[in-house]
C-alpha cells in the first residue's frame, strides 16, 4: 500500500526570524573576531561565516516558502520530498507516486537555485558560492589565518543582502537587521574605498599589463585579504613591479603584513596552470628564455611578464608548432634541422 506523504510542521514566520537572527549573530561574531587593540577573538571567524551563510540560506528559503499561500504547499517547497517510485495503474500503464514521508531536512543550495529559477527569483550566486567555499575552507584551517578573507566576504555579501531584501522581499534592510546592517554598511564602504585606493595605486606601480589579472587574484598569505596596496616607499623611489620585482613590496591593509608582490602574482598564475602528470596532463607554463621568470604560457607562446614572443612559431618545412627550445634552429623543427645539418655535412 502506497504511503501518503506527510508534511513536517512548518512556520514561515519562524523561518524568517531565524534567518535574521543568524545574520545578526554572524555580524556580531565578525565584529568580535577583528576587534582592535589585540582584543579580537580569531576563533569567531569560523562562527561568523557559519552564521552568515546559514542566515542567507534561511532567508532564501523564507522567500521560497512565501511563494505559496497554503502552509502545506510552503512546506513542500522547503523540505526534501519523499522518493517518487513507479506503480501500476491497473490498465497496463504506470503512474509515479511519492512513497514515504517528507524528510525532516530542508533543501540544499542546489535545490534552492532550482526553486529560484522556477519562480523567476534572481540573486548573485557567485558571492553566495564563494561564501560557501569560504565556510568549507575555514572548517579545515585555523581561523586566525583567514580573518581578512572573512572581512572581504562580509563586504561582498552586503550588496547581495541589500538587493535581495529590498528588491525581492520588498522590505527595508535597515529596518529588519538594525545595528547589524549599519555595521555591514560601514564595513562595505570601508572595503570599497580602500579597494579603489589600492587599484589606483597599482595603476601607477608599473605592473606588467598581462599580469594584471593575476594581481587581482593575490591575497595576503597571513589573513587572506585582497586589500593589498603597493609600498609607498617603492613608489616614491620610482620602482616598478616589472623592472624591480626583487624589491617591490605590497602591504596588506587588513593586517599590515608586507611581502614581495611578484612571487604572489606568479604563484597565482601557477595555481591557474596547475596540472597532474599522473593524468597524462602536460605543463602549460614554463620559464621564459628572455626574462627568466616562470610566466611563459606555452599555448599562447608568449611571456606574460616581459611580453617576449617566438621568432619562429612553426617549422618552415612541415608547419609543426615550435617552442622556445627550437628557436636556435633557424625556423626548423628538430627533425628538419637535423636533416638539414646532415645534408650540409654530406655536401
Amino acid at each position: 500500500m502506497v504511503q501518503q506523504r506527510q508534511m513536517p510542521r512548518f512556520d514561515t514566520a519562524k523561518l524568517r526570524d531565524n534567518a535574521m537572527t543568524s545574520i545578526r549573530l554572524g555580524v556580531e561574531d565578525f565584529e568580535r573576531c577583528r576587534a582592535a587593540g589585540g582584543e579580537g577573538d580569531p576563533a569567531r571567524a569560523l562562527s561568523a561565516i557559519r552564521n552568515l551563510f546559514a542566515g542567507v540560506l534561511l532567508l532564501f528559503k523564507y522567500k521560497i516558502a512565501t511563494c505559496a499561500d497554503d502552509p502545506s504547499d510552503a512546506a513542500a517547497l522547503i523540505f526534501n520530498a519523499p522518493e517518487v517510485l513507479p506503480h501500476s495503474d491497473g490498465d497496463g500503464g504506470i503512474k509515479w507516486i511519492p512513497v514515504g514521508k517528507f524528510k525532516s531536512t530542508t533543501i540544499d543550495v542546489g535545490t534552492i537555485k532550482k526553486r529560484f529559477e522556477a519562480f523567476g527569483i534572481e540573486v548573485d550566486w557567485t558571492v553566495v558560492d564563494k561564501l560557501q567555499d569560504c565556510r568549507n575552507h575555514l572548517e579545515h584551517l585555523h581561523p586566525a589565518h583567514t580573518l581578512g578573507e572573512v572581512a572581504d566576504f562580509v563586504a561582498e555579501l552586503f550588496p547581495v543582502l541589500r538587493d535581495f531584501i529590498h528588491t525581492v522581499l520588498e522590505e527595508s534592510p535597515a529596518a529588519i537587521l538594525g545595528d547589524a546592517w549599519q555595521i555591514m554598511l560601514l564595513h562595505h564602504n570601508f572595503f570599497v574605498d580602500n579597494k579603489q585606493r589600492c587599484d589606483d595605486a597599482w595603476a601607477e606601480a608599473g605592473v606588467p599589463e598581462a599580469m594584471e589579472p593575476w594581481l587581482e587574484e593575490c591575497k595576503c598569505p597571513e589573513c587572506a585579504s585582497t586589500l593589498l596596496a603597493p609600498s609607498q616607499e617603492n613608489l616614491d623611489a620610482g620602482d616598478t613591479v616589472e623592472s624591480n620585482d626583487k624589491r617591490f613590496q605590497a602591504t596588506c591593509i587588513a593586517c599590515g603584513h608586507s611581502l614581495l608582490i611578484a612571487p604572489l602574482m606568479i604563484d597565482a598564475l601557477e595555481k591557474a596552470h596547475a596540472y597532474d602528470p599522473r593524468d597524462g596532463d602536460e605543463p602549460t607554463l614554463e620559464g621564459c628564455n628572455q626574462c627568466g621568470r616562470g610566466t611563459f604560457v606555452i599555448l599562447d607562446q608568449q611571456c606574460l611578464w616581459c611580453a617576449a614572443e617566438l621568432d619562429y612559431a612553426e617549422c618552415e618545412m612541415c608547419e609543426e608548432p615550435l617552442r622556445q627550445e627550437d628557436q636556435d634552429k633557424g625556423g626548423l623543427c628538430s627533425y628538419h634541422a637535423h636533416s638539414y645539418e646532415k645534408f650540409t655535412r654530406e655536401d
